[in-house]
């Protein structure tokens, strides 16, 4: 699924599927476009349509049946159900979003990458395949056509591993992403995240970016000022010598889980804490992990992330 979808949040979504994925599937090497023989699309079912490329043939999956090939890769299986019903309506939403009325879509056309069952095998191992297989099979039957929306339209459902603690306002250009306090960040695995630099490789990196200016190792880290950050205490501008970048161009150039970092100096490199996994907007899964161990449910999930949204039926 995009890291956002549309305009210029286009790149920031591009990245955001990325990002998500940065803490549980981008580790394996083996992320991508379904194949190898062993999906079968045998399915009669009525609605819209992923058509895959499978061994020089196209297969053609419904929306529901294509789902778990995808919610293998976005979410951990030992997380609770009502937290991966929840991402299985914000994946269905994107599809239906992309489809934009049509009846059936190419899986190339989708941001999302989809696991074959092999590959949930070896994510998983063999012994909890047919557990957790059937577990998110389950999740996705028990919200069957389910999907958000905003005012009519189905949402850009933007959604992350943990927030900082908080998730980030969407503004106005998403008034459906609003910010959220989710203790249960602080729970995941990689929440906290520490990486060090040498000042040479630092500025190597940071002049890296397209339309740097350049900035001297001897510089930092004493050039570095944070000059905004948002509500959520993500970056929002960063001055790094004569330049102001955005915070997620640093973020990206120096491979950092999220855009909620400090600098600081210490024994002649620079260090770098980092707070969450991923842009931070919309539905947080670890904190959603944690809000269903005190009994929300899936609709209260998608509640408490986004504000005036409808879940609607297809």
């Amino acid at each position: 699924m995009k890291d956002g979808w549309g305009g210029k949040m286009k790149r920031f979504l591009t990245v955001l599927f990325l990002m998500i994925m940065i803490p549980y599937v981008t580790t394996l090497a083996w992320t991508g476009r379904l194949g190898d023989g062993d999906i079968t699309g045998l399915s009669v079912e009525e609605g819209p349509r992923v058509i895959v490329a499978q061994n020089q043939r196209e297969v053609s999956l419904s929306v529901e049946e294509f789902l778990v090939h995808v919610l293998a890769g976005q979410i951990p299986a030992e997380y609770g159900k009502e937290t991966i019903k929840a991402q299985a309506v914000l994946a269905r939403t994107y599809i239906y979003r992309e489809l934009d009325g049509a009846d059936s879509i190419y899986e190339e056309a989708l941001d999302m990458d989809a696991l074959s069952r092999a590959q949930m095998e070896k994510l998983w191992g063999s012994r909890d395949f047919a557990k957790n297989y059937e577990k998110l099979t389950e999740a996705i039957e028990e919200t069957r056509g389910l999907f958000l929306t905003y005012e009519g339209d189905p949402i850009e459902p933007f959604f992350c591993r943990a927030g900082s603690g908080s998730t980030r306002s969407g503004g106005e250009e998403y008034p459906y992403l609003k910010e959220a306090k989710s203790p249960g960040d602080l729970k995941a695995d990689g929440f906290l995240s520490l990486a060090v630099f040498l000042p040479r490789t630092m500025a190597d990196k940071i002049n890296s970016i397209p339309g740097a200016v350049s900035v001297e190792a001897s510089s930092l880290p004493e050039e570095i000022q944070i000059v905004e950050r948002d509500g959520a205490g993500y970056v929002k501008k960063v001055q790094i010598g004569q330049k102001t970048y955005s915070g997620e161009e640093v973020q990206y150039a120096l491979g950092l889980s999220s855009s909620c970092y400090s600098f600081e100096e210490a024994d002649g490199k620079i260090r770098v804490t980092c707070k969450g996994i991923g842009h931070g907007y919309g539905f947080s899964q670890a904190g959603a992990n944690a809000l269903e161990a005190d009994g929300y449910d899936f609709k209260e999930l998608l509640n408490y992330y986004f504000q005036n949204v409808e879940i609607a039926n297809y």
